[in-house]
C-alpha cells in the first residue's frame, strides 16, 4: 500500500515549488529525507507521474515537470466547467457548519500578508467549497487539476490584482451560497477562474 502521508507531503513540496519545475529528484535522497526504504518512494513517484507532476524516464532520471501556458489552457477549459457545477451543487448542498468554516477561513484569508500562505489558505478554501458540494468524484477531479495548474500563481507578479480579488470573490460567494443562490454561486466561481487565467497569462507574457 502506498504511503499516503508522503505521497501528500512530497505533492505538496512540488506544487508550492520547493521543488522546481524540471528540478531532478533523487530517490535515495527522497528516502532518507523521508526515513523509508526505496521502495515506498518508487510507489509514490508512481503515482505523482499520474498526476502529472514528476516524469519517470527509463535509464535516465525522475524530474519534476515543468509547467506551461498550453498545460493551463487545456486543464483550464476542464476546470472553469467543473468550478462553475461546484459552486451550483455547494448552493443546493452547502451545511452551516461549513459556511461557518468558510467564514473562519476567508478572515484569515483577509488578514494573511505572505504570498505563499495565501496561496495554501485559497487552496483550503477551494477544497472546502468543493467538497460542500457533496459530490467526491467532483470534488477530488477539482483538487488534482488545481493541483497541476495551482504552481503557474508562483509566476505570477507580487501584489497581482487576482490575489487582492480573493477576499472580495469569497465574501459574495458566502453570500451567496447562505442564499442559496446557484446562478450567482456559478457565476462568481467561474469569473474567479477567468481571473486567474487573465493574471497567468498577463504575467508571463509581459514584463
Amino acid at each position: 500500500m502506498v504511503n499516503m502521508e508522503i505521497y501528500n507531503e512530497l505533492k505538496k513540496q512540488i506544487v508550492y515549488l520547493d521543488y522546481k519545475p524540471k528540478q531532478a529528484l533523487s530517490v535515495k535522497e527522497l528516502a532518507k529525507e523521508f526515513g523509508v526504504s526505496l521502495i515506498p518512494i518508487r510507489e509514490v513517484l508512481i503515482l505523482l507521474e499520474n498526476d502529472n507532476l514528476v516524469r519517470i524516464i527509463p535509464n535516465n532520471g525522475i524530474y519534476v515537470t515543468d509547467v506551461s501556458f498550453q498545460e493551463l489552457k487545456d486543464v483550464f477549459e476542464v476546470r472553469l466547467f467543473l468550478i462553475g457545477l461546484a459552486g451550483r451543487l455547494a448552493a443546493q448542498r452547502v451545511t452551516p457548519e461549513e459556511l461557518s468554516k468558510m467564514k473562519e477561513l476567508l478572515e484569515k484569508i483577509k488578514q494573511e500578508k505572505d504570498r505563499k500562505r495565501l496561496i495554501r489558505l485559497d487552496v483550503e478554501f477551494h477544497d472546502l467549497i468543493n467538497y460542500s458540494s457533496k459530490n467526491e468524484t467532483l470534488a477530488d477531479t477539482l483538487k488534482n487539476l488545481l493541483n497541476r495548474i495551482g504552481r503557474l500563481w508562483f509566476f505570477a507578479k507580487e501584489h497581482d490584482t487576482y490575489s487582492q480579488q480573493i477576499p472580495k470573490d469569497f465574501e459574495e460567494l458566502i453570500k451567496a451560497l447562505e442564499n442559496k443562490d446557484q446562478d450567482k454561486s456559478e457565476l462568481i466561481m467561474r469569473d474567479h477562474a477567468i481571473r486567474f487565467i487573465n493574471q497567468i497569462k498577463m504575467s508571463l507574457y509581459t514584463e
